[in-house]
C-alpha cells in the first residue's frame, strides 16, 4: 500500500504556510493558521477512510509466452474495481525496458464493480529471456487530497524468439501448396522415379529427351522425374563480428537467423533431414539431422538466446567441423556477410573446399542503404557544383563496396558455390524459393 499527497493537498498546505507568515503582521493569524492546519489533518483522515482500500483493486496480465523479435506483440491488462466507488486511475505495467512498449502509462475511469481491459504492444529488438514485473494502479481519493496505490504481484518470464509470425505464415503457405492436405508434395525434377512427359523448354538437359516420344509427337519431349523427398540440409549461421551491426531495425545475425529458421521449417515440411548450427570462432550451437516439423520447436529453444560475438569467425575450421558431422552429401547453407574477396578469403576457401563432397550455398545480406547511396551524387559533368562534395565521396565509397562485394560473390560462383545476395525484407522468401528450386531441379 502506498499513499501519496495530491497537488490539491500541497496547495492547501502552502495556503496554511502563508497564513502563518501573516503572523508577522497580525497576531490573530497564528490561531487561524492552527485551526486551518487541524482542519486539513481532519480532512486527510476522513479522505483516507472514505477512499477505496487497495485490496479491493485487482489486476492481471495476459500475453503470449513466446514473443517474436521485431514484431508487435500484444499485452492485455485486466483491472477490476471491487470497491463501492468509481475511481479515476493511472495504470502502469512493469514491462522489461528492452521490449519497447508503445504505452508507458494508462489513464482511465473504472466504475464500481467494473473490469476494464487495457492493451499495449511491445516490440522486442533482441532475443532472450525477459521478466515482467508487477502491475501498479494509482487512483485518487474521495476528496482528491491523496493518491492511493495498489501494487499487484504479476511477475512472469517471457522469452523472445526469432520471428515466429513469419514461421506461422510460412507454415500455412506450405500447407496450402500440398494436395489433399498431405505434407509430401510431388515435384517434377531430376529425381530417379519417372513422373511424366512434357515438351522441351530452353535450359532443359538434353540427356532427358525421350527420343521415342519425340518421334511420335514430332517435337522435342523430355522425361520428368519425382524429386527425392528425403534429402539432407545443413543450415549454418555466422555469429561473428560482421553480423553484429544493425540492418533495418535488427542485427544482421537476427535477420540471418529468421531466414535460417524459415528454411529449416521448409526442409522439415518436405521431410528432409535438417541440421542447424551457429558458430563464430568456435561452435555456439548445433542440432544434429532430424526429420519432422516437431523438430523446429527444439531448434527454436536451442537458439533463442544465442548472440553474435565480436570475434573473427574461423570459417575454414568451422565449415570443416560441421561438414565432418554430416554422414552424406547435403545442401550446406551458410548465412553470413562479406566485404571483399581479400577480407573474406577464409570463407571463400572454406566453401570452395566443400564443393566436392557437399553442395555449398552462400547467402548474404544486401544493405539497401549502400545501394541507394551508390545512385546518389552523380555529377552531370566535370563543372557540376550542385551536389555537395560529401555526397560524392559517399557514392564513391558505396560503389567501391558494391564492386568488391560483387567480385567476392563471383569468386564463390566460379568455385562451384550457389550464391544468394538479398536485402533482409526479402531474404526469407527468396531463400525458401531458391531451396525449393534446388530440390525441383535435383541439384543435390
Amino acid at each position: 500500500m502506498k499513499v501519496i499527497a495530491s497537488r490539491r493537498l500541497y496547495l492547501l498546505l502552502a495556503l496554511g504556510a502563508c497564513i502563518f507568515a501573516l503572523t508577522f503582521w497580525l497576531e490573530g493569524a497564528r490561531t487561524f493558521g492552527l485551526v486551518f492546519d487541524v482542519l486539513i489533518l481532519v480532512a486527510v483522515a476522513v479522505d483516507f477512510q472514505l477512499t477505496a482500500r487497495p485490496h479491493l483493486i485487482s489486476a492481471s496480465r495476459e500475453s503470449q509466452d513466446r514473443l517474436s523479435i521485431g514484431r508487435s506483440n500484444e499485452v492485455l491488462l485486466f483491472v477490476h474495481n471491487q470497491s463501492n466507488s468509481d475511481l479515476r486511475a493511472k495504470v502502469r505495467d512493469d514491462y522489461p525496458i528492452a521490449l519497447n512498449a508503445n504505452v508507458e502509462e494508462f489513464e482511465c475511469q473504472i466504475k464500481s464493480g467494473e473490469q476494464i481491459t487495457l492493451k499495449y504492444e511491445v516490440i522486442p529488438r533482441r532475443r532472450g529471456l525477459y521478466k515482467f514485473g508487477d502491475i501498479h494502479v494509482r487512483y485518487g481519493s474521495f476528496l482528491g487530497l491523496l493518491y492511493r496505490q495498489a501494487t499487484i504481484k504479476a511477475e512472469r518470464d517471457a522469452k523472445v524468439y526469432s520471428d515466429l509470425k513469419a514461421l506461422h505464415d510460412l507454415s500455412i503457405k506450405l500447407s496450402r501448396t500440398t494436395e489433399l492436405g498431405e505434407l509430401k508434395q510431388r515435384k517434377r525434377g531430376q529425381g530417379t522415379d519417372f513422373a511424366s512427359l512434357r515438351e522441351y523448354t530452353v535450359g532443359d538437359d538434353s540427356k532427358l529427351i525421350d527420343w521415342k516420344a519425340t518421334a511420335r509427337r514430332d517435337r522435342p519431349v523430355v522425361r520428368t522425374y519425382e524429386v527425392e523427398q528425403e534429402q539432407r540440409l545443413l543450415i549454418l549461421i555466422d555469429a561473428g563480428r560482421m553480423m553484429l551491426s544493425d540492418l533495418e531495425g535488427l542485427t544482421r545475425f537476427d535477420h540471418a537467423l529468421n531466414a535460417g529458421l524459415c528454411l529449416a521449417l521448409t526442409g522439415l515440411t518436405h521431410n528432409d533431414q535438417v541440421s542447424f548450427g551457429i558458430f563464430a570462432d568456435k561452435p555456439l550451437a548445433y542440432l544434429p539431422p532430424r526429420r519432422g516439423k516437431a523438430y523446429l520447436k527444439k531448434i527454436l529453444e536451442a537458439v533463442f538466446d544465442v548472440e553474435p560475438k565480436m570475434v573473427e569467425p574461423d570459417y575454414l575450421g568451422m565449415l570443416s567441423y560441421f561438414s565432418a558431422l554430416q554422414k552424406g552429401r547435403c545442401l550446406m547453407v551458410l548465412l553470413t556477410d562479406l566485404t571483399d574477396a581479400v577480407g573474406s578469403q577464409s570463407m571463400l576457401a572454406g566453401l570452395a573446399s566443400l564443393s566436392g563432397r557437399h553442395l555449398p550455398f552462400c547467402v548474404t545480406l544486401k544493405d539497401r542503404q549502400v545501394t541507394q547511396m551508390s545512385h546518389q551524387g552523380i555529377l552531370k559533368d566535370g563543372l557540376d557544383r550542385s551536389i555537395p562534395i560529401d555526397h560524392i565521396y559517399r557514392r564513391a565509397v558505396a560503389c567501391d563496396l558494391i564492386s568488391q562485394r560483387d567480385l567476392a560473390l563471383n569468386v564463390l560462383q566460379r568455385r562451384g558455390c550457389l550464391v544468394l545476395d538479398c536485402p533482409p525484407q526479402d531474404l526469407s522468401d527468396k531463400l525458401v524459393d531458391t531451396y525449393l528450386e534446388i530440390k525441383t531441379r535435383g541439384r543435390l
